[in-house]
């Protein structure tokens, strides 16, 4: 297979609720970050990793998985992926953007938002809501959202490269953005969102650590 596709991972974050950086905590016994990588090097259209973080994180990383591009990281997310982007070959076709903090992306689903991409310009994997949301204002519920039209994003969010490149260039301004698929939309393109697995969490909290420890433990 062509490898067409870079990848940038945004880990970056300096864990805050965790009491230290959570890309180097480990889940069942190896690092977060560790996990989020090592599934994108199974795949194969994958050509270059970029690890955007800070030079010890990726010290750790770089001295058990040889070959990765580094990137410092930025002070909010936006700042990390343009940085993350001024690494990537300029000859790529698919760019994928992966929370460094999520280290239980299925390998199929990353492979189907890569797919959907790359036929569509844009693909984001993520899950619909199970709760009913609710907007609230000073205490008060105002009203009810429509459930099923509510489809909560995860990563990866994939991309051809001139459009990740455009929406960067145009508004990589609105650095409080909380993910690069709000300043594509504002292109104008239609972006595919590509259901994934409720299993894809994102480690935020301690609570975070144990559960994804089990669900490797149960994965085994």
């Amino acid at each position: 297979m062509l490898k067409d596709t870079s990848v940038i991972i945004a880990a970056g974050g300096k864990g805050t609720r965790m009491g230290r950086p959570k890309q180097l905590l480990k889940v069942a016994g190896k690092e977060v970050l560790l996990r989020t990588i090592t599934v994108f090097k199974k795949i194969k259209r994958v050509k270059e990793i970029v690890v955007v973080t800070t030079p010890e994180t990726f010290k750790v990383v770089n001295a058990k998985i040889k070959g990765l591009k580094f990137a410092p990281a930025g002070v909010e997310r936006i700042e990390s992926v343009k940085n993350g982007l001024k690494e990537v070959s300029g000859d790529t076709k698919l760019i994928a953007v992966q929370d460094g903090a999520r280290p239980l992306t299925d390998k199929d689903d990353i492979e189907a938002c890569l797919k959907a991409a790359q036929k569509n310009k844009a693909a984001v994997l993520g899950v619909f809501v199970k709760d009913t949301i609710k907007t609230v204002k000073n205490g008060k519920v105002v009203k009810t959202l429509k459930r099923e039209e509510l489809f909560a994003a995860q990563t990866p969010q994939c991309y051809h490269a001139e459009i990740l490149r455009s929406a960067l260039k145009k508004y990589g301004k609105e650095i409080l953005a909380t993910d690069e698929s709000q300043l594509v939309e504002k292109l104008g393109v239609n972006i595919t969102a590509v259901v994934g697995s409720y299993k894809n969490i994102k480690i935020t909290t301690p609570e975070d650590l144990i559960i994804a420890s089990a669900l490797c433990k149960k994965k085994k």
